[in-house]
């Protein structure tokens, strides 16, 4: 009786110590952003993914400590219907950009956007930007071309690692 209950204290208490420091099982697990509302995998979250894309309509830019990075780039821009979005851009992610591609209220000169969804559970999570110029030429795809890049609302994410710190599962074998 007493061993089981050890054990199992034993893990959770090395299971915290290992998130707290940001150890994970092994070397080849890596950190991922999320959908916040159903837990989908729509990128890494690795530095290089990250790009400093701003708009010149941006109401602030600040570079501030998320997903375990320590000076991210998330700027706030304002829609037309006066709602406020904060913001991150990155080059590659795994939401579906949706209708048509728009180049009017365009936060970035020189690109046309669509509506990105979470692929899983449909909800907003930002928007995919492509050049202007390639739209016109017939992209249709709903996904960036290279060329261009995504806008992630930051409130619609949540980093893996942040979310697997929020809940601690045992192994069935350590279950009562």
């Amino acid at each position: 009786m007493y061993t089981n209950t050890l054990n199992v204290l034993l893990f959770v208490i090395s299971s915290i110590i290992l998130l707290a420091f940001g150890i994970r099982g092994t070397t080849l697990d890596h950190d991922h952003i999320l959908c916040r509302k159903c837990g989908n995998e729509l990128t890494e979250n690795l530095l290089e993914n990250f790009i400093n894309i701003t708009s010149p309509q941006s109401e602030s830019i600040n570079r501030i400590p998320l997903f375990g990075h320590n000076h991210l780039v998330v700027q706030s821009l304002r829609n037309p219907a006066d709602v406020v979005f904060y913001m991150v851009t990155v080059k590659v992610a795994g939401c579906k950009g949706i209708g048509e591609w728009y180049s009017e209220h365009t936060w970035f000169p020189g690109y046309s956007w669509k509506v990105c969804i979470c692929p899983s559970c449909r909800a907003h999570l930002g928007w995919v930007f492509e050049p202007t110029e390639k739209i016109q030429s017939g992209y249709v795809t709903s996904k960036s071309s290279g060329e261009g890049f995504y806008g992630l609302i930051v409130d619609s994410l949540i980093s893996e690692d942040f979310s697997e710190s929020l809940v601690i599962t045992l192994p069935k074998t350590l279950r009562i």
